[in-house]
């Protein structure tokens, strides 16, 4: 897998830890009167009741009526926050609608971010302010009059004319990767077409077995890499199985997007679809597809699985064929045994 590829997965793995991590904190043994966790359900809480802790709700509906409280802050995941009483803490909303009633107290902030709109009804009262527009995390703002908000233990940040320019920038910046990884894809082609065809090859006739070495490499590249690291005189072999591990894996990613752009070109009505010219557009469409499913978060663990396959399918390509240096072939089915006669018997009349 190309660099690309890896890091995207680990921001997309990391950004779904923080999101989850508070609902799996609360799910997972706390004590009664430490919060509430509802999953895929609406959750009300009546007139004249007490929510000790923080109440997060993913995919449905919370309803706070007249006179509750909740001792703790509010997160609504995928759903609408209808509330009439008060929250001590934060109340954030995320892929939903927020209505606050003429009775409704928020001390801390309200954040209604991700497709989000707010209707506050006059007398509805929120002591720390409301911060409207998409969050981005990790992406501190310089100004001090910029409102935030820190919930622990992730936080949001408001989007701001500079905070839409760096997210435009990263785009950008995605898309030049993309396209390096492209040009480096047309390169190998270029400079190895016969283990690069090789490859392929392996990709094209044998992709079970090659699916099969590749997760065992991964599997063993990570155990040694781990039994290496924690040894200190033997440390820095870590880094260059670290390494070979990658370079193998990019190969492999070659392999594959050799093996798409070829029809891909067919598509196109190219006459010379030279190997390096295949390489570079089957590895720069894989690589977009399998970036713009990663950014998107309700499909990024189809692209996580598609990465995941295609490049256990290269690197058990590369491996079977030794980095391209030798065909491999699959071993051809035993033939079945011949029937055997039945022994005639002679039928002697008395």
């Amino acid at each position: 897998m190309s660099g690309l590829l890896l890091s995207r997965v680990m921001m997309m793995l990391v950004s779904a830890w923080l999101v989850v991590s508070p609902a799996r904190a609360l799910a997972e043994g706390s004590p009664p009167g430490d919060g509430i966790v509802i999953w895929n359900e609406d959750y009300t809480l009546g007139r004249g009741e007490a929510l000790e802790g923080d109440l997060v709700v993913f995919s449905g509906d919370a309803t706070l009526e007249s006179g509750s409280r909740v001792d703790g802050s509010v997160v609504v995941w995928n759903g609408n926050a209808e509330v009439a009483g008060s929250i001590e803490g934060d109340l954030v909303v995320s892929g939903g609608d927020v209505h606050l009633q003429e009775s409704a107290v928020v001390e801390g902030q309200v954040v209604c971010s991700w497709n989000c709109e707010l209707e506050r009804d006059p007398g509805a009262r929120v002591d720390g302010g409301i911060v409207e527009g998409m969050p981005w995390r990790g992406l501190r703002l310089e100004q001090e009059n910029w409102p935030s908000i820190s919930l622990a233990p992730f936080e949001f940040w408001v989007a701001t004319p500079r905070e839409a320019a760096r997210w435009a920038f990263g785009i950008v910046r995605s898309l030049a990767a993309i396209l390096v990884v492209a040009l480096v894809a047309g390169l190998v082609a270029l400079i190895l077409p016969n283990q690069s065809a090789q490859v392929r090859r392996a990709i094209t006739e044998a992709p079970l077995p090659c699916l099969g070495f590749g997760l065992l490499t991964v599997v063993a590249t990570v155990v040694v890499t781990v039994v290496l690291a924690v040894t200190i005189c033997l440390s820095p072999l870590a880094v260059l199985v670290a390494l070979a591990l990658g370079m193998a894996g990019l190969f492999g990613w070659v392999g594959v997007g050799m093996l798409v752009g070829e029809p891909l070109l067919r598509v196109l009505n190219v006459r010379e679809a030279v190997p390096p010219l295949s390489a570079g557009a089957g590895t720069m469409l894989i690589t977009l597809v399998v970036a713009g499913l990663n950014f998107t978060l309700c499909l990024a663990p189809l692209g996580w699985f598609i990465t995941l396959i295609l490049g256990c399918i290269g690197l058990g390509a590369v491996v079977l064929t030794r980095f391209g240096t030798m065909e491999y072939r699959p071993p051809a089915p035993r033939p079945a045994p011949p029937p055997v006669p039945l022994e005639s018997e002679d039928i002697t009349s008395p």
